[in-house]
């Protein structure tokens, strides 16, 4: 992908153009003009503040244009670089050491956010969520993007809350999870937030079990949590080993935990097995947790040797 315009790297008000390509850290953000990418932006702005990556800002002309004049072709590309040179503005304005270059292209969009995370630490993408997914960066067919971009995937509601606390992690058990966790830890090591890891389980509601094997149900289920979040807790604390660490276990479906912790959360991370093909969606958690977002949240992959993959079965939230 070629980047048709570079912004320059501002320190004490003086212009230093930064020549080469993007690297691995780089935060690629998907641009379309809505609140809701303005909204993913300015997340993903703090955090290159914060941690010195650069910026890659991509606005797509989406492939559906194509059966347009040549002339209708031209203005939307012109649309499109104003649009991106008023959002490097907008960085440039609020924290001027942070590079930033930006790119307008044509395509899918989401195939070209996904061949973009290839070379980047994170995308970030906005969502303007009432119920469901709708927006043109975050729309429903970006599920697609959760589930097959080759970085973690970061997705920041419009409006989001402001004094959330704390980060917190789905604990399953698949290798994407261990990630997930992994992913948690550094964040809450870095961030000096506690971490709050979450183990839920659900019983069948049916009428033909009786009440001695509900009971039995019930404690071979908050066995299993135990040990599941006895395991996580050392995966957390082998990452991050000086982190202010909580548990908890949940007898409700884990989705519903995940979203209503995203609500008063700094950041939901949750783990969600890569998959290969064009048409991949992520599991049903997931979904059913992106679908119904209250407040940023990350999607992390396994086998991302960027995070320490580790080999085997690979399941998914």
């Amino acid at each position: 992908m070629v980047v048709n315009g570079m912004l320059g790297h501002f320190t004490g008000g003086r212009r230093n153009l930064q020549g080469g390509s993007v690297v691995s850290g780089t935060l690629v953000v998907g641009i379309d003009g809505t609140e809701s990418s303005r909204a993913a932006l300015r997340w993903a702005l703090t955090r290159a503040a914060i941690t010195g990556a650069e910026l890659k800002l991509i606005h797509v002309i989406d492939d559906e244009w194509t059966t347009i004049s040549a002339r209708m072709i031209k203005d939307l590309g012109d649309d499109s670089q104003r649009l991106l040179e008023s959002e490097a503005e907008y960085v440039r304005s609020l924290a001027p050491n942070v590079t930033v270059y930006t790119e307008s292209t044509r395509g899918e969009p989401m195939q070209v956010l996904i061949s973009a995370s290839r070379d980047a630490g994170m995308v970030v993408v906005g969502t303007h969520k009432t119920g469901f997914i709708n927006g043109k960066i975050f729309g429903s067919r970006s599920l697609q993007l959760a589930a097959s971009a080759y970085a973690p995937v970061a997705i920041i509601p419009q409006g989001l809350p402001r004094d959330g606390r704390g980060i917190v992690a789905g604990v399953d058990d698949s290798i994407a999870g261990r990630q997930a966790i992994r992913f948690a830890a550094r964040e809450a090591g870095r961030t000096g937030e506690t971490l709050t890891l979450v183990r839920a389980f659900t019983i069948p509601a049916t009428s033909t079990i009786s009440d001695d094997v509900r009971d039995e149900l019930i404690q071979y289920s908050e066995e299993r949590a135990s040990t599941a979040l006895a395991d996580a807790v050392t995966l957390a604390t082998l990452t991050a080993p000086d982190i202010d660490l909580k548990t908890r276990t949940v007898r409700r479906p884990i989705a519903e935990v995940l979203v209503d912790a995203a609500a008063t959360a700094t950041l939901l991370v949750i783990g969600s097995s890569r998959q290969q093909e064009a048409t991949a969606m992520v599991g049903s958690v997931s979904h059913d947790v992106l679908i119904n977002l209250t407040g940023p949240a990350v999607v992390v992959h396994a086998g991302d040797a960027r995070e320490g993959a580790e080999h085997g079965h690979a399941g998914s939230m």
